[in-house]
């Protein structure tokens, strides 16, 4: 960890205070959200996630900018053209990632003008293609009993967060809530999405409902069949990485138009994220770690970093669609943070925007229009 002068400790103090993880609850806070603006330009969804920043911040990191100088994370992230921040929440107690604690990160965020969208995983830990388990505190068993505990859960964190987006499960074509909640048990899948998306309805209409899945490929299949079973939502969302993915760009992007034009939705890219390195500053795996995880047009370096943003943002904000599309970077400031043996640390440190001493990297312009 690097060391921090007077100044720069009071520089951070203010984040510091409002991270410190303690053991009392914060008082019920239900902010206003911001109501994005639906206009052509001023509606593209340019957003990242940085749920990461409970590790960070409490750490007393300081990011910094291009040239070295000590930023404020929040303000620095708007002036480079981030409008949307996206958090993860894990039911039950995770000291980063449980409800209270990300409520923390959103307060902060909130006053520095950002429109929050929420990633609910409904799971105790990371949800995604592979891994959609059902909390330990809800029924294994009783699908009556999941989808009440489903509904509750749901409503509690919209009235918690009022977000300006609401997703609902991460990466879900497989389905979420496993066993129970499989896409191959057709009824209980979407017995269960139905459910979540009426509970966001119930709480507040206007609030835009997203459904993520992890590849764009399955997007036509899965977003019509959601509509077929008359499941409500606005914004339909893919991951795209080169590793999982493959290298057609213009694949994915007519695919999202496609998508946009059939479901009369907002498509977006969801999740998508770039190494500037193959080095490492902890001993925790890297998700990308060689030249087989690489597009093949883009380096890992600082400029094949940038590039790949470019690219796909360039490629999103130009659909041909009616409805403004959206692109959301994960992680990009997670720089390792617990140590440099630490093997708990950062998955993504060389896909961070920032390099292993916090300072800002060139891909930060690839985000500006």
């Amino acid at each position: 960890m690097l060391a921090h002068s007077p100044f720069q400790s009071l520089f951070i103090s203010a984040a510091l205070l409002v991270l410190s993880l303690s053991a009392c609850k914060p008082e019920p806070a239900f902010p206003t959200a911001h109501i994005p603006d639906k206009s052509p330009v001023d509606s593209f969804l340019c957003a990242m996630d940085v749920s990461s920043l409970t590790k960070i911040l409490r750490n007393g990191e300081i990011f910094r900018d291009s040239s070295g100088k000590a930023v404020l994370i929040f303000p620095f992230l708007k002036q480079q053209g981030i409008n949307t921040l996206r958090f993860r929440v894990w039911v039950g107690t995770h000291p980063d990632y449980q409800a209270d604690t990300i409520l923390k990160l959103v307060q902060l965020a909130r006053k520095s003008g950002f429109n929050i969208w929420i990633d609910l995983h409904y799971s105790n830990t990371w949800a995604d293609p592979g891994n959609q388990e059902i909390p330990a505190e809800w029924s294994q068993t009783n699908l009556a009993s999941l989808n009440s505990q489903l509904k509750t859960y749901t409503q509690q964190m919209m009235r918690l967060f009022n977000p300006d987006i609401m997703q609902i499960g991460n990466e879900i074509e497989g389905g979420f809530l496993w066993p129970l909640g499989r896409s191959s048990d057709t009824a209980a899948f979407y017995s269960l999405l139905r459910t979540a998306s009426k509970a966001v309805r119930q709480e507040n209409p206007r609030t835009p409902i997203l459904l993520h899945i992890s590849n764009y490929k399955r997007a036509d299949y899965f977003f019509s069949k959601v509509q077929q079973h008359g499941i409500d939502f606005d914004i339909a969302g893919v991951s795209y990485y080169p590793k999982w993915h493959g290298y057609n760009l213009d694949s994915l992007f007519q695919t999202l138009t496609r998508v946009s034009l059939k479901t009369n939705k907002r498509a977006i890219i969801a999740e998508n994220s770039y190494p500037f390195t193959f080095s490492w500053a902890d001993w925790t795996d890297n998700v990308m770690g060689w030249e087989g995880d690489l597009h093949p047009n883009y380096a890992a370096t600082t400029h094949g970093q940038f590039q790949q943003v470019h690219d796909l943002v360039t490629g999103v904000r130009n659909l041909p669609t009616p409805i403004a599309s959206g692109y959301a970077y994960w992680e990009g400031v997670w720089v390792a943070s617990e140590g440099p043996e630490s093997k708990e640390g950062s998955v993504l440190e060389n896909q961070a925007c920032f390099d292993f001493a916090f300072k800002a990297l060139p891909v930060w312009n690839a985000f500006q229009p």
